[in-house]
């Protein structure tokens, strides 16, 4: 009766562990990254905020179209609190978690094709 309540227990606290792990190790590179480009390539990082600003005044112009009384609000923080700098840290970093995610699952089918564990 133990074993086959500890089973899933243990189970599931390996799955917990492995998304918090995941998800550490794409803050930290992603947080790395964004620190590179920032000290080392400041023309491409400038380029790369540069761009992140059309989707945020897309965003801006589709609130105005469907919600113009929530306009100004919606808009101030968007450019205002959010703007261009953090839009490409959040693209950045969604890039990264999936590079990441990808290589953990390739690394998981190469291990179970390789040595057949379940």
């Amino acid at each position: 009766m133990v074993r086959s309540l500890m089973f899933p227990v243990v189970s599931a606290l390996m799955t917990v562990f492995r998304v918090v792990l995941l998800l550490l190790i794409e803050l930290i590179s992603t947080m790395l990254i964004y620190m590179y480009l920032n000290f080392y390539h400041i023309d491409l990082f400038g380029h790369l905020v540069r761009l992140a600003r059309y989707p945020l005044d897309v965003i801006g112009m589709q609130v105005e179209y469907w919600l113009p009384a929530s306009a100004n609000t919606a808009y101030a923080t968007l450019i205002g609190e959010l703007g261009p700098k953090s839009f490409m840290l959040l693209t950045l970093g969604l890039i990264v978690a999936a590079i990441i995610r990808s290589g953990a699952s390739f690394g998981t089918a190469l291990l179970k094709r390789r040595f057949g564990a379940a």
